[in-house]
This record gives structure tokens, sequence and C-alpha cells, in this order.
């Protein structure tokens, strides 16, 4: 469009990005969360300028992604927003195509920094993203809900169920045992890294936000055959965010998250989820599940859309940017 800027955004932008995230999403991110997430995340983005305002956002956070059993560097899109009083102008001469399409082009693909870039757009906007050539449907995102009352404690004879303080010791070593036996189960699956570096930065220095996190064990074992991440204060359900270990034991997980959940008063335990993930919880007891999201795949991304296709996503809401 005439007069329209699109670029890189630079550190000094970061105000500007910081109002355009307040007057889009009406949040409260502050300069704490632009260090967290564009700093310490390794974040980028682009934005589209008029007349010295920006309108537009499309950034995105560095992830290895795990494909087949192979690291694979990933862009986690994220903060894809225009400004309220240009969001009829959902088109290619938009600002929203400009600096979605700047980002894409400049950060993902062949000879790119990242090989392979996804998101969560609702539904329309995926509609939007894929009608003018920016995004591929890479599936749905389902959220799952149970009932807490009435849930029994695991067998103590058989498992533990133990807290697990990011202050303590042991906690790096009990994540990366964690994410090994994961990788190790999940060489079919499409997946990211949730190695203790992601793990902190992700879930234990987020601004604004106290997750738990849960071990659960064999009584005569000192490792972990899997962590829960729950967050039980931000909202009237509590949340059940990751799942770090065998995709076999997250059934059993889902009974202990119900039990925490039930002992913090929530009569509702609810988790963000792939159709892979959801499969694997059918037979947990759900109360209920209904689609949120789409799986957004970035078209300049190295893979072509058969394989794309053919990917089978483990992703839960620990690994979208916002919950």
């Amino acid at each position: 469009m005439h007069g329209l800027q699109v670029r890189a955004l630079q550190p000094a932008d970061r105000d500007a990005l910081l109002a355009l995230h307040r007057a889009v999403f009406a949040s409260e991110v502050d300069t704490r969360w632009y260090d967290w997430k564009y700093d310490a995340g390794h974040g980028c983005g682009s934005g589209a300028w008029a007349d010295g305002a920006l309108v537009a956002h499309c950034g995105g956070i560095a992830r290895t992604l795990w494909l087949a059993g192979q690291p694979t560097a990933g862009l986690q899109i994220g903060d894809v927003m225009v400004e309220p009083r240009w969001r009829g102008i959902l088109t290619r001469r938009g600002p929203f195509f400009h600096a979605s399409s700047h980002f894409y082009s400049s950060q993902i693909g062949t000879g790119k920094p990242f090989a392979l870039g996804f998101g969560f757009p609702g539904e329309r906007h995926l509609r939007l993203a894929t009608k003018v050539g920016l995004l591929r449907d890479g599936g749905g995102m389902q959220a799952l809900h149970w009932h807490t009352q009435g849930v029994d404690a695991l067998p103590r004879w058989a498992w533990r169920w133990e807290p697990l303080e990011p202050q303590s010791a042991g906690f790096a070593a009990a994540v990366d045992h964690a994410w090994l036996s994961m990788q190790r189960a999940t060489a079919a699956l499409a997946l990211g890294a949730r190695g203790v570096d992601y793990v902190r930065w992700r879930f234990v220095e987020r601004p604004g936000r106290k997750h738990g996190f849960f071990a659960l064990r064999r009584p005569w074992s000192r490792e972990p055959a899997g962590i829960a991440v729950l967050d039980v204060d931000s909202s009237d359900a509590a949340l059940w965010l990751d799942w770090i270990g065998p995709p076999s034991l997250m059934a059993l997980a889902s009974r202990a998250c119900r039990h925490e959940a039930a002992r913090h008063g929530r009569q509702r335990l609810e988790l963000w989820c792939t159709d892979a993930v959801a499969q694997v919880l059918a037979p947990s007891g759900l109360a209920h599940r209904a689609e949120v999201l789409r799986l957004g795949i970035v078209n300049t991304s190295v893979l072509d859309a058969d394989t794309t296709a053919g990917l089978h996503w483990w992703l839960t809401g620990g690994d979208t940017d916002f919950l």
C-alpha cells in the first residue's frame, strides 16, 4: 500500500511493539515480558509501519523441533497482530499480509535461519492466511476437559507423585532424564524439544505466571518416569500445560493431575493438545473436548505440503507462547 513501510523490528522498536500488543490483545505486557520473550527467547519479527506508527507485526521465537528423531531449526510464530483500525484491510495489499510475508520469506526456508515455521492461529486467521498463501493447515488443536471431583490419588505402592522445585539441585537432571525418555518414545512424532534450558525459559522465567512441576516416579527409582507442568492459579480450571515423558504414561499422569487440581480447589482440569495427544488420552475419562485452535505451517518451510501433511504433531498448551 502507498506509504506502508515494512522492515525487521529492532530493539529500538520495543515500545512500539508493546503498545501494539496492548491495543490488539488488551494485554498488560511490559519490558520484563519483552526481555523474556524477545531477548532471552531469541525472538524476532517484522513490522508494517504507516505514518511512523507500527500497525502490524508478525514475530516468532526460536524452537528446536524433533522430526522423525532428528533436530530441526524451527520458528514458533507468535504476536501476529494488526492495529484495530486496519483490521478491515486483510488482503494481499494490507499490512497483515506484508508484515507476515516479509517475516516468513526472510527467516524461514532453504538457506534461511529456520527450516520450519509453525504457529497456532484461530480458524478464521488460518483461513485468511491459507487463502493468501502464507500458511498451510497442519490440523486441529483441541481443549480436553476432565472433572476433578472424586478422583483418587495414585496407589503409593506403585507410584509416587511429588512436587519438583525448579531451584532444587536435582531439577536439571530430572527434566533432562524425562526429556530423554520422551525422545526415545516419540521417534515417529513431530514435537518441540523439552530440555531443561527450554523448560526453565518457558515455565520458570515467564513473567506474571507461576507454574508447578510434578514428578511421576516408581517408589524404587529416584529418576522420574515423567514430569507434568501445571498452572492452578491463572483460571477457573487448572491448566495442564505440558508432559515431559513417554506418551504411554500420559493417561496415568492425567489422573494424578486431576487429583492435584482438586487439592487446589479446581473442579476442572484442562489441556490443549494436538490430535496425537488427544488419541492417547481418549480412555482417560474425558468429560468434554472441543477444537480451540488450528496448527498453521508456514508456506516457505523447507518441507513440502505432502511431507507436512504426514507429520504427527505432538504439541500441548505449553507449546504455545501465550498460555
